[in-house]
């Protein structure tokens, strides 16, 4: 097979995924341009092989070796300001473009500082933080699609945003390049989520440094201890199960979500006395028990703690717990 000068083969992926997990992809391509990707679809169109797009790594679970083509996302060439609206490129870090925004009078996305990645990574997740999500401040999304070869762009409804979850976690074939936001241009603090609420924040500036002492308090620093943040959504229950919940557990730690009723997923696995709980060389963090620590090369451990977390709580409580990551086979 004749490979293009950008396609790598055999590429360790330690490096690139926050578990630190030692698996080698059989072929990589760096993507910083449209080019790039036109390169990548033809590779994976003549070839037939699967692929993987790839951020920063800090939401991924690689299972085993990667017979196929990742595709590392280092778009990084917009980033723009009309009046109150932003186009930014998919591969700058999230955090640094909520410093952007603060420096440049443009709020909304305080509370989400500190959350690591990339701006292309938020929608697919549609991550959320003391009281903000996302998609509250996307206009549209424009993305690459490799099963057309062509550009496309998504308004807000075409991407069905949900809790933790949206258009492009079924439609992985999409390549997200660039994000166009609409901010507010003055800015009201949002501090209904518990821990924010003893304050009065006079600046965006004053919100996020609250924001990020908090999350340094309760979340371990991937950089320092390989995690992939919260590894189990909330999950989302009926309120006829609820009730019966609450016969068996009256401290249930619970909020309303709509028309359902969301669980505290670090409470089910602190009441099945998990938190601080290790299995081989992977462990259930002191600090916050949705956070599970690897100190393995390999993923045998991660996937051995998560499966027994999910089992326990399964048993104790009749609740499926569900990745938030995602786990690629």
């Amino acid at each position: 097979m004749k490979l293009q000068k950008k396609i790598v083969t055999n590429k360790n992926l330690r490096k690139f995924n926050s578990l630190q997990i030692a698996i080698k992809a059989k072929y990589y391509i760096e993507c910083k341009t449209n080019s790039d990707l036109e390169i990548a679809f033809h590779f994976i169109r003549k070839n037939k092989i699967k692929f993987f797009i790839l951020g920063e790594g800090t939401n991924v679970v690689f299972t085993k070796p990667y017979e196929g083509l990742i595709i590392k996302n280092l778009f990084k060439k917009e980033k723009k300001i009309f009046k109150n609206k932003v186009k930014v490129s998919s591969g700058y870090n999230w955090d640094k473009f909520v410093t952007f925004c603060i420096k440049n009078s443009l709020y909304g996305l305080e509370n989400l500082s500190g959350i690591p990645g990339t701006v292309g990574a938020g929608p697919i997740q549609n991550i959320g933080a003391y009281g903000e999500e996302i998609s509250d401040y996307i206009e549209h999304v424009e993305v690459f699609n490799f099963k057309t070869g062509n550009i496309e762009m998504l308004n807000n409804i075409n991407c069905n945003f949900e809790y933790r979850d949206s258009f492009f976690k079924e439609n992985k074939h999409l390549f997200i390049t660039n994000i166009f936001f609409k901010l507010k241009d003055k800015f009201v603090a949002n501090n209904s989520y518990q821990d924010l609420q003893a304050y009065r924040f006079k600046k965006a500036s004053e919100q996020r440094e609250m924001v990020l002492k908090i999350r340094n308090q309760k979340l371990e620093n991937h950089l320092a201890k390989p995690n992939v943040g919260s590894f189990f959504k909330n999950p989302l229950i009926k309120k006829k199960d609820l009730k019966i919940l609450l016969s068996q557990e009256a401290n249930l730690k619970f909020y309303k979500h709509n028309t359902l009723i969301k669980v505290s997923a670090a409470w089910l696995i602190e009441r099945c006395n998990l938190k601080g709980f290790q299995l081989n060389k992977a462990r259930v963090s002191k600090k916050h028990s949705l956070v599970l620590i690897n100190e393995d090369k390999t993923p045998y451990s991660i996937l051995k703690l998560k499966n027994k977390i999910k089992a326990k709580v399964l048993n104790k409580f009749n609740i499926r717990l569900e990745e938030e990551p995602t786990i690629i086979q």
